[in-house]
């Protein structure tokens, strides 16, 4: 069996969990699965909602992340893409870099979805030393995804909505 499971199309969808809000690993699952592509989520956090929300529960998954995937090393999975998107820590960054780095070969696509703020701000969940990490990790993607807030952030540049 050891190599079999690679025969499938899969993408490494590396994100946060929300049970309610229409976003995240939840939205992503079945759109890459209607695909014809198995979705191989790696929760980086879960939430009883998105924090668009006044209230929300949110359980933190770094201490977690790097065992699961070290089982997917166990297994050699290979992966035709890998999409990331909210990262809770510094941490996180670190551990998504070190899986792009075992698991990127020539022929994996990559995009990273910065997910650090909307509307001219920050999230509160960010830090000025998450968005400096956030700048070294967009260099293993393909694509980048930023809203205009996270564009700005990026390229060190004022934003202006207009």
């Amino acid at each position: 069996m050891q190599g079999s499971h690679n025969n499938q199309k899969k993408i490494a969808v590396i994100n946060d969990y929300s049970g309610f809000g229409r976003c995240s690993i939840a939205v992503a699952m079945p759109i890459i699965s209607v695909m014809k592509v198995q979705c191989c989520p790696v929760p980086t956090s879960i939430f009883s909602n998105h924090t668009g929300f006044d209230s929300f529960y949110y359980e933190d998954f770094t201490d977690h992340m790097q065992r699961y995937i070290d089982e997917w090393k166990k297994l050699d999975l290979q992966f035709s893409g890998v999409c990331t998107g909210f990262l809770g820590s510094s941490e996180q960054i670190s551990i998504v870099e070190r899986f792009l780095t075992d698991f990127k070969r020539p022929e994996t696509k990559v995009i990273v979805d910065p997910v650090m703020g909307d509307y001219g701000k920050i999230y509160r969940t960010y830090t000025d030393a998450m968005c400096e990490k956030m700048q070294h990790l967009i260099k293993y993607a393909d694509c980048i995804t930023p809203n205009l807030t996270e564009l700005c952030r990026l390229l060190n540049i004022p934003y202006n909505p207009n």
